[in-house]
């Protein structure tokens, strides 16, 4: 075990292999405090309410600390109760503050001659400084990058840490907790997704839950709301990446054309001017579901759109379901079973969707050969959402063409109605895009695939949001 560094920063071990306890962070704890001196006034109780509503901008305003103290010894004026007076602490980031303007006026006011300056010793220690400001003072200046940023999933706090950090991983989890109301664990992420559940090893870096797991799993079980719904999950068992919010909700609309939940049915029972108002039924093959991010707002939120949700992993199925009916979705089916063969048998059952969700990043247009042969007689060309990755550069042709090649057809971008979004970055040189597009009319005239072998991602394909180290998600170390 690592021993306990007795100075600030603490220092890279010899042993980068194991973690220091936490009861280093305990033991530098008094060393993180410094006394500060701040300008302060001192009026006449009275005007306390008043003057702290005109210096507002000027107060020291610092976390856990108020701004108004009564008299220390000395601050006493003879022939004043000190009792009567209270000293206002100002900023110490403004130069030369008592000659600002407003504390000018207030220091000059005749009606008051037993205003005053003075000054304050503030002792900011470690329930006072932020994260950035914790980690900053605490981790090796060998280490450029402050490791503060991470994913909020419940009450939960994933990080992804690069093994530099290893040996603080213990501090570093411990400090997030302790400066972050509501989050009582953290996580943090030891390998890429390398399974088709999209799911990936983890360990725990600080625990403060009173009830936790007593077997091999870590016990991620969270509830988060995202855009009116609620979704429970096992992060450790599930894929969820909260960064996805906004792109849940683009497809959303775009599917069902309103940005607004419309779900009429609930307030045109009685009303036979409001039902010749509904909608015309939409319906959704969702091949990837995983816990419902898309079937679960489409189908409680949306009276006229029917899901057809399908996810391989039995987990993310189970809590499918389960959220199906925490959210009280009325019509959305669920599936457990490859993606492909889930398309497969709503044709043959001619279920004739008019979206298809493919939601799986590193090897969704792999999944579109599904549709080479497609025959089946519709009045209109189903839209096909793909999620994938590509490169920064020419990223939207390189990603066209991945799916032109899976369709064993060309697609064209005019009369396909082919676009390209860029969800999200991902890494230095990748993003995540989505490829929407009519499934072309070119299908049709290529062979089908009798049977599906299984599809494995590129090697670079793992480096998903989940596994890349993004350039926005660390911060400068503070000086």
């Amino acid at each position: 075990m690592n021993s306990i560094s007795p100075t600030l920063p603490i220092s890279v071990p010899q042993n980068t292999k194991e973690a220091y306890p936490i009861s280093v962070l305990e033991n530098v704890k008094q060393k993180l405090e410094t006394r500060v001196t701040h300008p302060a006034i001192i009026i006449p109780s009275p005007l306390t309410a008043k003057l702290r509503n005109v210096l507002k901008g000027l107060l020291m305003n610092k976390p856990k600390l108020r701004d108004i103290y009564p008299l220390e010894a000395g601050d006493a004026m003879p022939g004043i109760d000190p009792k009567t007076e209270r000293k206002i602490v100002l900023s110490d980031k403004v130069e030369n503050i008592f000659a600002n303007p407003l504390v000018k006026t207030i220091l000059d006011d005749r009606e008051n001659p037993s205003v005053r300056k003075s000054s304050y010793d503030v002792i900011l220690g470690y329930g006072h400084l932020t994260v950035d400001e914790v980690l900053s003072k605490v981790l090796p200046k060998e280490l450029s990058e402050i490791p503060s940023s991470f994913e909020v999933v419940g009450h939960l706090a994933h990080m992804n840490l690069r093994q530099e950090y290893y040996p603080f991983k213990k501090i570093i989890g411990r400090v997030v907790l302790d400066k972050n109301k509501g989050i009582q664990v953290c996580v943090n992420k030891t390998g890429t997704i390398q399974n088709e559940f999209r799911t990936f090893p983890m360990e725990t870096l600080a625990d403060d839950r009173k009830l936790k797991t007593r077997n091999d799993s870590l016990g991620l079980l969270v509830e988060v709301k995202e855009d009116g719904c609620r979704f429970q999950l096992d992060f450790e068992k599930v894929y969820w990446n909260s960064r996805l919010q906004f792109e849940h909700r683009r497809i959303v609309h775009f599917i069902t054309g309103k940005e607004r939940p419309t779900n009429l049915k609930k307030r045109c029972k009685d009303n036979k001017e409001e039902k010749e108002k509904l909608p015309e039924k939409i319906i959704v093959a969702d091949a990837c579901a995983g816990i419902g991010p898309f079937a679960v707002p489409l189908t409680s939120q949306y009276e006229n759109v029917e899901v057809h949700a399908n996810d391989l992993n039995p987990v993310s199925y189970d809590y499918l379901q389960k959220n199906a009916k925490l959210n009280k979705c009325a019509n959305l089916k669920t599936y457990n079973m490859d993606g492909r063969y889930f398309l497969r048998k709503l044709d043959e059952e001619n279920i004739h969707y008019d979206h298809v969700l493919m939601n799986l990043p590193a090897i969704a247009p792999e999944f579109l050969d599904v549709f080479r042969g497609w025959k089946v007689d519709r009045k209109k060309r189903p839209m096909i959402h793909v999620h994938c990755f590509g490169s920064k550069i020419k990223g939207d042709i390189e990603v066209v063409e991945r799916c032109s090649v899976s369709l064993g057809c060309k697609l064209d971008w005019s009369k396909d109605e082919v676009s390209v979004h860029e969800v999200r970055n991902v890494s230095p040189k990748k993003n995540m895009y989505c490829v929407s597009f009519r499934l072309p009319d070119g299908v049709k005239h290529v062979d089908p695939i009798i049977k599906f072998g299984d599809i494995v991602a590129k090697d670079d394909a793992n480096d998903d949001c989940d596994g890349a180290i993004e350039p926005a998600t660390k911060k400068p170390r503070l000086s």
